[in-house]
């Protein structure tokens, strides 16, 4: 079982991925993952978890605009999907982890 930390430096390490394409986004950083997980403990978390998905969701956009084959653009609409649907911060970690395996190539 991943810690805290783990999850928040894989979040940070998918969302860097994308920023390293595409620099117009904002700095992908630990402390977005921190912020869900303490708004789940204080019993308010959707707007830290929408502000996550949104994240997710423009490095998703983002390696779409890459050179993909189509294999990896299926699953990348599926990771989109995923991550719309995703309710807490397991979900989003789910999401992170299947978007390293598929970005790996974008290292």
């Amino acid at each position: 079982m991943a810690t805290e930390e783990q999850k928040a430096m894989q979040v940070e390490n998918f969302l860097n991925r994308a920023y390293k394409l595409d620099r117009r986004i904002k700095r992908p950083s630990k402390g977005e993952y921190y912020s869900l997980t303490r708004a789940e403990q204080d019993g308010n978390a959707q707007k830290e978890l929408d502000i996550l998905k949104n994240r997710i969701e423009q490095a998703i956009d983002i390696f779409f605009k890459q050179r993909l084959n189509h294999k990896t653009e299926e699953h990348l609409r599926i990771l989109l999907s995923h991550n719309a649907s995703a309710k807490n911060s397991n979900d989003i970690n789910n999401v992170v982890e299947k978007g390293l395996l598929l970005t790996e190539p974008f290292k």
